[in-house]
């Protein structure tokens, strides 16, 4: 069950982070401790791990449980500032900066990339100001990239009103050649395709409905003629042009049922009409299809790109995994420090999630909700094997079967890892 890569991981854990001695200087450079008297580092990284939701008395009391430190919840409450925060992101980038054992890779690495966004108490307006339009005045995004078939990975933390379109610009000098990229709808514009071809790297994703779809016919742009398409209820797969400067792209094009298409004209009736607008004639037409564009040829059949793009919603596993298991979304009350604090120390919890699901197997074969469940079950078991202090989290999962943490699979679907190894 993943156990070389398992017991690999916990020991660069312990070397790399969870070292006393990393930890006292990381405290001393970010001014959260001046003298090593009663506290240490690793008492802060300890306790911002497993207490953060806690009272300070409840922290007070923890501190005094495992580590007989007799400190008040007031002298806890100094604590949470600017040095704190800087400690605590340290921390967090000393982790990302842990790479998972290499893992061959053999065919196109597939590359996704989405956000979730959450409120946060109105008192991070200033810090994290959150989207206007749905009345919250305080928000976070979580960007997370991760490459499917090498589990490596990135997270970003940014204000709930950055747009998903804003952070595609950021990511253009990012791409490499050879990797194939899926993004949401929100990420996938014109100039974003065009890196990415510029790059010779691949993407697959769907098109917004206000893009423009032309073919070529004798030298001449024609709009492509989707009343036709949906007279004749077949499905299209060919070169077309998209947008103002025509860039060509594979586009897959397929009917879907009149139940899909009346709830998305449904949907878009419900957001226009708080807005003012009115759905065109155009978006309830495009409504009744899928748009999958891709640069990939036709060596992947129409079939395998609609099942690769099924893929993006392993995304959609791991923030579900973040909110129900970790409560990422949840945060204590309190000045913006503690709540900072306790943010980034969720977002080590998810990164240290994702290091150990990734060392017991890949995604698609290991269900992520199910390692996650099954780390909150040990919670105190793998503090200790984190630290070093037991192997019996390693020994826990070593006695339970492996089927346990796989993913079901549905009847008459490929598999995952079926799909990634012909991609």
């Amino acid at each position: 069950m993943g156990q070389p890569n398992l017991t690999g991981l916990f020991k660069r854990l312990k070397a790399e982070l969870f070292d006393h001695g990393f930890l006292d200087t990381l405290a001393k450079n970010t001014g959260v401790i001046k003298r090593l008297r009663k506290i240490s580092g690793s008492d802060l990284l300890d306790t911002l791990l497993f207490d953060s939701n806690q009272s300070f008395n409840g922290m007070s009391m923890q501190l005094m449980l495992r580590h007989s430190l007799n400190i008040s919840k007031q002298a806890l409450h100094q604590k949470y500032n600017e040095g704190l925060t800087e400690f605590i992101k340290g921390a967090l980038e000393r982790l990302l900066a842990i790479e998972l054992p290499c893992r061959e890779i053999q065919g196109l690495e597939i590359n996704i990339k989405d956000s979730t966004r959450f409120a946060l108490p109105e008192a991070m307006a200033d810090v994290y100001p959150g989207t206007k339009g749905c009345g919250i005045k305080a928000g976070a995004a979580l960007q997370f990239e991760f490459g499917i078939k090498s589990g490596s990975c990135d997270i970003r933390l940014t204000p709930g009103n950055c747009n998903d379109q804003k952070e595609s610009h950021l990511d253009q000098q990012m791409i490499r050649p050879g990797v194939l990229y899926m993004r949401d709808l929100g990420y996938s514009h014109i100039a974003y395709m065009s890196n990415i071809i510029e790059k010779k790297a691949f993407f697959v994703n769907k098109l917004s409905p206000k893009t423009s779809i032309h073919i070529l016919r004798n030298e001449v742009y024609q709009e492509l003629d989707l009343t036709a398409l949906q007279k004749s209820g077949k499905a299209f797969d060919g070169l077309v042009y998209i947008g103002k400067d025509e860039l060509p792209v594979r586009m897959i094009i397929e009917p879907v049922s009149d139940e899909i298409k009346n709830n998305r004209i449904s949907h878009t009736d419900k957001y226009n009409k708080k807005k003012g607008h009115q759905t065109t004639a155009l978006f309830k037409l495009r409504a009744g299809f899928n748009f999958i564009v891709t640069n990939l040829d036709s060596t992947y059949s129409a079939e395998l790109i609609r099942k690769l793009y099924h893929l993006r919603w392993q995304i959609e596993l791991v923030f579900k995994g973040w909110k129900s298991s970790l409560k990422i979304h949840q945060m204590p009350k309190g000045n913006t420090h503690r709540i900072t604090c306790a943010l980034y120390s969720k977002l080590l919890w998810a990164m240290l999630s994702w290091k150990i699901t990734m060392s017991i197997g890949k995604i698609g074969e290991v269900s992520i909700l199910k390692v996650h469940s099954f780390i909150a079950s040990g919670m105190q078991e793998l503090r200790l094997q984190l630290w070093g202090l037991s192997s019996k989290w390693l020994d826990m999962l070593e006695q339970l079967p492996f089927y346990k943490l796989l993913k079901e699979q549905k009847k008459g679907r490929l598999k995952t890892e079926e799909i990634v190894i012909i991609i």
